[in-house]
């Protein structure tokens, strides 16, 4: 399902605008972002938390030169689901 899937569902199940649809969309997921962005963590109750993780630096291989270089340290997003969702994701 991609962005595009996201906002016909939400159309179709909510009744309203694609337009409507896709302008709920594009504002959730900026808000996330910019939540983000200032350090925030995202928690959406039984689905999942969104958080910002700091990656160390470490060495790596330029796989062309086979050189080795130095990985800068970088801030990741991360995604953790929800006891809730991981509890459906594993029902027979």
């Amino acid at each position: 399902m991609n962005k595009t899937d996201i906002i016909e569902a939400l159309a179709k199940e909510s009744d309203i605008t694609k337009t409507l649809a896709s302008n709920v969309v594009n504002s959730l997921f900026t808000m996330i972002g910019d939540s983000l962005l200032s350090g925030e963590k995202v928690v959406v109750s039984d689905f999942g938390t969104f958080t910002v993780s700091l990656r160390k630096e470490f060495d790596g291989i330029n796989p062309r030169t086979g050189e080795r270089i130095v990985i800068p340290s970088r801030r990741v997003p991360v995604f953790r689901a929800g006891k809730q969702l991981k509890t459906s994701l594993n029902k027979e």
